[in-house]
C-alpha cells in the first residue's frame, strides 16, 4: 500500500505517536518510494480513481481543474497534489497538511506554489471551503474511534455544497484487532462517520504486494500484465477507494 503520506491528524499523545511511527518506519525509504513496483502500481491506480471521481463530480475538463480548490489531509511528500498540478490544477488553489514537518519540507521542494502546512488538521486553519478534500491512507493510522470521527467530520465541514471527500484506505468486512499503530476500518465503521451520506465505493482495488512485485518488473509487459490482473481482481486486497458528496 502506498505510504508516501504521513498523517496530518490525531490529538495530543496520539499525534506524537503517529509522527514517531512514520518517521521510524517510512521516512528512510521515501526517496525510493515512487519506483518500487507495488507502490508505482498503487500510485497509477490512485491517479486513475482520482481522475474518475473528478469526472463524476463534474470537474473533468481543464477549465474545471484550473478552478478546483483541493485540500489533502496527510499529504506526506505532496505526490498527489504535484500530480494534480501536472494535470493542470492551479497550485495556488491547493493545500496540503501533514503531521511530519520533514515530509512537508519535501513537499515544498517538490511543488512550489502549493500551500503546505505542518500541523494537525483538528487544530490548524487550512482555509476553505474546498471543492475536494482528499483523505488517503489516514484513518488506519488513527486507532481512536472518536478521533477518526472528528477527522471525517472536519473534512466534510471544509467542503462547499456539492463538494466531495475522496477517500482511500485498507478496509475489512469484520472487526480488525489491529496494533498500537495501525487498525483497518470496517465498512460499517467508515459509513458511521459519514452522517448518513452514501459513499461510492471501488472495493478490492489494489493488487497484492507480493504479486505486483513479481509481475511489474517483467520486461516490456510487466506493468500492463499487472494492471490487467488488478482489473480482474483475483489477487486484490481490501484496499478501497471511495468518494462522498456533500
Amino acid at each position: 500500500m502506498q505510504r508516501d503520506e504521513a498523517r496530518g491528524v490525531g490529538e495530543g499523545d496520539e499525534a506524537e505517536q503517529i509522527r514517531r511511527f512514520y518517521r521510524e518506519r517510512f521516512l528512510p525509504q521515501n526517496a525510493w518510494w515512487p519506483i518500487l513496483p507495488h507502490a508505482y502500481l498503487c500510485q497509477r491506480q490512485r491517479q486513475r480513481r482520482i481522475r474518475q471521481c473528478l469526472q463524476e463530480i463534474g470537474a473533468g475538463s481543464f477549465e474545471d481543474l484550473r478552478k478546483l480548490r483541493v485540500l489533502e489531509v496527510g499529504c506526506g511528500g505532496g505526490s498527489n497534489l504535484a500530480w494534480l498540478v501536472e494535470m493542470g490544477a492551479d497550485p495556488t488553489e491547493l493545500v496540503g497538511i501533514d503531521l511530519v514537518p520533514e515530509r512537508i519540507e519535501q513537499a515544498r521542494q517538490r511543488c512550489a506554489g502549493v500551500r503546505f502546512l505542518a500541523g494537525n488538521i483538528l487544530e490548524t486553519d487550512v482555509g476553505g471551503p474546498f471543492d475536494v478534500v482528499m483523505l488517503f491512507a489516514v484513518l488506519t493510522s488513527v486507532t481512536n474511534a472518536e478521533t477518526k470521527q472528528k477527522i471525517v467530520e472536519r473534512c466534510l465541514s471544509l467542503l462547499r455544497p456539492g463538494g466531495a471527500l475522496l477517500f482511500y484506505d485498507l478496509m475489512t468486512r469484520r472487526e480488525d484487532p489491529g496494533t498500537p499503530n495501525y487498525k483497518k476500518l470496517t465498512y460499517a465503521e467508515f459509513e458511521g462517520y459519514l452522517g448518513g451520506r452514501r459513499p461510492r465505493y471501488f472495493k478490492r482495488d489494489y493488487l497484492r504486494r507480493d504479486v505486483a512485485e513479481r509481475i511489474v518488473p517483467l520486461p516490456r509487459v510487466g506493468l500492463f500484465a499487472a494492471e490487467v490482473l488488478q482489473a480482474i481482481g483475483w489477487f486484490n486486497i481490501e484496499a478501497t477507494f471511495a468518494h462522498v458528496r456533500v
